[in-house]
């Protein structure tokens, strides 16, 4: 199922959309064409002919819009809806968006991950005239290194090679793979709780616990003033991450990645 990302959007608004009274269109969801996507948006597409035996309202939106997938836009899934006026477009619930996606995830029991969705009018040729977009602002580390990450790592590389022991090798790796992880949140939507989960594993190598309190008092038995108060701050919103926030163990809480948020 489709993980929603609780960060900030950007949306665009064309204000060619005050003229269209009523507003015929579609939505264009830009899905990642990972394992199974690019066949099921075929299938689909195929599933076009036999629109009028669908009675699903929210289905029969993918599927009359499916009829306007071509090779030009291959990874784009259609759902057509139109609107009164301007004023219902620009007021749609970004969680009615999610919910339609969710629904077409049950029915093909496949991931459909996206970060921006583009409403399309129908201006006489088809979906084509743009009006709304909505994407995700990116995750980033920074653009370029700051100046004081420059200096450390300058001083890093003049320190020579690591010999890390086996906990610290283990630990190192699944920092690692935490940050690949973070890197590919941009493209692929959820990552962020595993990220967290690998910061979490990382730390309970170094530190042997796996409860905050416990690992804060190893880090000060085993750094000593090396460990700072800012390095246990850190450690202890890792830990407060990882129990609170990973699997979105509640439904609240995933209603609260969901809301306002693709």
């Amino acid at each position: 199922m489709s993980s929603f990302s609780s960060r900030p959007l950007q949306i665009w608004r064309s204000s060619l959309a005050d003229s269209l009274t009523p507003i015929r269109g579609a939505f264009a969801f830009e899905v990642l064409p990972s394992i199974m996507v690019p066949q099921t948006l075929q299938l689909l597409s195929e599933q076009s002919r036999n629109a009028e035996q669908i009675t699903s309202p929210i289905i029969s939106g993918f599927i009359h819009g499916m009829s306007y997938y071509n090779d030009k836009r291959p990874n784009s899934l259609f759902y057509l809806m139109g609107f009164r006026n301007a004023d219902e477009l620009f007021s749609i619930d970004t969680g009615y968006l999610a919910n339609v996606i969710t629904q077409l995830e049950v029915h093909t029991d496949i991931n459909l991950t996206f970060s921006r969705v583009v409403y399309l009018a129908d201006v006489g040729v088809g979906p084509t005239q743009p009006l709304l977009i909505i994407e995700r602002r990116p995750f980033f580390r920074a653009v370029g290194f700051e100046i004081e990450e420059r200096g450390q790592v300058a001083a890093s590389l003049k320190t020579g090679d690591f010999q890390l022991s086996q906990k610290a090798a283990a630990a190192q790796h699944h920092y690692s793979t935490g940050l690949a992880l973070l890197a590919a949140e941009d493209q692929i939507s959820g990552l962020l709780d595993a990220a967290f989960m690998q910061f979490y594993l990382a730390v309970e190598c170094i530190l042997d616990a796996h409860e905050k309190t416990k690992a804060q008092s190893n880090g000060d038995v085993l750094f000593l003033s090396k460990f700072t108060d800012d390095l246990k701050d850190v450690v202890g919103h890792v830990f407060i991450a990882r129990h609170r926030f990973f699997g979105h163990g509640h439904p609240n809480q995933q209603k609260a990645h969901s809301d306002g948020a693709i």
